[in-house]
């Protein structure tokens, strides 16, 4: 079975050669933005005729969406595992959900990414539903869920469900904008700022212990 984003049927070689259109069109991406980019210099930098990127990717948009699945799409994937598994307490759901978003979000090169999405996502309409419909929503929806089971587990506090979602994504993606603006000037411990966070949620989410 193809991995999702992967279109079934590729061979080994094709797998290859898709994944190294992908590397070599975040590089182009990364140097000259979506508009800048052209298909030409991804064809160059992946050493490979500009035809065979189209075997693959029908146009850029389609190539961005490419990079961004490939990118982004495993953190989320690994976050709704977390969601759906029976295995372990909410609690350990919700850690291994913040840490995963910490690793491979403020990680990496989520930062071309991220600039990618603000530079270009408020002009490119189908780029922005893309990104939310792939990437945000899925994720927002998997941590929605597990608040909810710790809910009604009785770990997490009453009204625990209704808690916006995004205030467990903030500091994945404040790392990443840390890395785009100030990295050089305070390299910033991602890994400390991820366990600061979940210990900050779970003190505020966890029902206080019997006296």
């Amino acid at each position: 079975m193809a991995a999702p984003g992967i279109p079934q049927g590729l061979s080994r070689s094709q797998r290859r050669r898709r994944e190294d259109i992908i590397e070599a069109a975040l590089t182009i991406f990364d140097r000259d933005g979506f508009e800048g980019a052209r298909i030409d210099d991804v064809a160059a930098e992946a050493e490979i005729a500009k035809g065979t990127v189209y075997l693959y990717f029908k146009n850029k948009q389609a190539l961005l969406e490419g990079v961004i699945h490939a990118i982004v799409r495993p953190a989320i994937d690994a976050v709704e595992r977390a969601a759906d598994t029976k295995e372990g307490t909410a609690v350990d759901r919700l850690t291994r959900q913040i840490s995963v978003m910490g690793e491979r979000l403020g990680k990496g090169p989520m930062k071309t990414i991220l600039r990618l999405m603000i530079a270009e996502g408020p002009r490119h309409d189908q780029l922005r539903y893309f990104y939310y419909k792939e990437i945000v929503e899925p994720g927002m929806r998997a941590i929605a869920r597990c608040l909810a089971d710790g809910e009604a587990s009785g770990e997490f506090r009453p009204g625990s469900a209704d808690i916006a979602p995004q205030v467990f994504a903030g500091p994945p993606l404040m790392a990443v904008v840390w890395r785009i603006l100030f990295d050089d000037l305070a390299p910033l411990d991602i890994d400390r700022l991820m366990k600061d966070h979940v210990a900050t949620v779970l003190d505020g989410l966890r029902l206080p212990a019997e006296v």
